[in-house]
């Protein structure tokens, strides 16, 4: 009985999409002959001709007429760009396999922006450079607002591997810092401008108004989506080896906002990650947390100083302020004391993009302070005594 009702179901289904395919094809047929025949009488001939038309309609008439042969251009070549798109979209690699995208190496830092990849399809290229504003409006248009949706996750998949391969030992904040450092739209904004997007983008006037408010903020964020739509047509032109071209692109010039976190790290001790060296199937596996754990600066203070009444604090010591070298907030943490005869003693601030790791500089700072670190342990021997002679003092009792 279900079987049944199923397939009456997909033929219900099946003679609406022939009726709705019908009604298109009918009036994809009429749009044709409109454009036909406001072309036949626009191209009529020479331009004595035109004139001729023109005087018989009007100048308000032909001028309407002329704008919309070119809605119906635009609109004919948005049903191109809108049919390649379904063509490629289809061909779309689902993932980013983790071996296509290796870690940077300090070595391998390019010394100038990498050439830029060719998008291999024109329709493609047109739309990443046209803006929704200049199209007829209708949901179906391609622009650059809908190929920068797809960018978009590729610029995020492909960072977030070449951040993690690179730097296996870095916490996730600061992963993501370094992150939005290279995806951010001030940053893709730069890139676009370089490599001469704004020259070729196709932008409503009102954008380009030097009296409109936002002009700055608003450009910036075009230009930012153009780059991420502009990686979204190198791969969907090239189903076999877009992915791969956009990954050597932006890996190039991501190492150049990277360079000096590259260098760095490479310089600390090596970190092989399990997420990259893997064991494949195997029985048995036990994680266990390893025997020696080395402490962070806040939990060595903490030990060193820490005891029954006594408080250390971790809060903004100055207002936070912009990153120089890389736009981010920076916030500046200081560490303070109350006990051991003190209050509200700084015992040492840190900087930091992250309150955590601003918080861990400002007790490393601390901790560097050995002679008031010798005062304050001195104080907690002391301390520490005194409640045990109290404590012992109770239990006699």
């Amino acid at each position: 009985m279900s079987t049944k009702r199923e397939h009456s179901q997909d033929a219900v289904d099946t003679a609406s999409k022939k009726r709705r395919i019908a009604a298109d094809d009918a009036l994809g047929s009429k749009i044709t002959n409109l454009m036909h025949a406001v072309n036949e009488v626009l191209n009529h001939g020479a331009s004595d001709d035109n004139d001729d038309i023109k005087e018989y309609m009007g100048e308000e008439a032909y001028g309407h007429l002329s704008e919309l042969q070119l809605a119906l251009d635009w609109q004919a070549a948005a049903d191109g760009m809108l049919s390649i798109y379904r063509a490629n979209v289809s061909k779309l690699p689902k993932s980013i396999p983790a071996f296509t995208v290796s870690a940077w190496k300090a070595s391998e830092i390019p010394v100038k922006f990498p050439a830029l990849p060719q998008i291999l399809d024109i329709t493609l290229e047109t739309a990443v450079f046209t803006h929704q504003g200049i199209t007829a409006g209708r949901a179906g248009d391609l622009s650059y607002e809908r190929l920068e949706w797809v960018g978009d996750s590729y610029l995020e998949l492909t960072c977030t591997l070449l951040i993690a391969q690179t730097f296996p030992a870095f916490s996730p904040g600061k992963t993501s810092q370094l992150r939005e450092r290279c995806v951010k739209n001030l940053t893709l904004a730069a890139y676009a401008r370089y490599y001469g997007f704004d020259q070729r983008a196709r932008i409503p006037q009102e954008y380009l108004d030097s009296k409109h408010p936002t002009k700055d903020q608003d450009m910036t964020k075009i230009m930012g989506d153009i780059f991420e739509a502009y990686v979204a047509a190198v791969v969907l032109s090239d189903p076999e080896n877009g992915v791969a071209r956009v990954t050597e692109w932006l890996k190039q010039l991501w190492a150049l906002e990277l360079k000096k976190d590259i260098v760095e790290g490479e310089r600390n001790p090596k970190f092989d990650s399990p997420m990259w060296n893997l064991r494949g199937a195997v029985d048995n596996v036990e994680i266990r947390s390893s025997t020696t754990v080395e402490l962070g600066p806040k939990d060595q203070l903490q030990k060193l100083l820490g005891s029954k009444g006594i408080r250390l604090a971790y809060r903004e010591a100055a207002p936070t302020k912009k990153d120089r070298s890389n736009k981010l907030p920076l916030f500046t943490i200081g560490v303070y004391l109350d006990g051991y005869g003190k209050k509200e003693l700084q015992l040492g601030y840190g900087k930091g993009n992250g309150k955590k790791d601003a918080g861990q500089r400002a007790a490393q700072m601390a901790l560097d302070n050995k002679k008031l670190m010798k005062e304050l342990t001195d104080k907690k021997k002391l301390h520490d005594a005194q409640i045990e002679r109290e404590r012992e003092a109770l239990e006699s009792t």
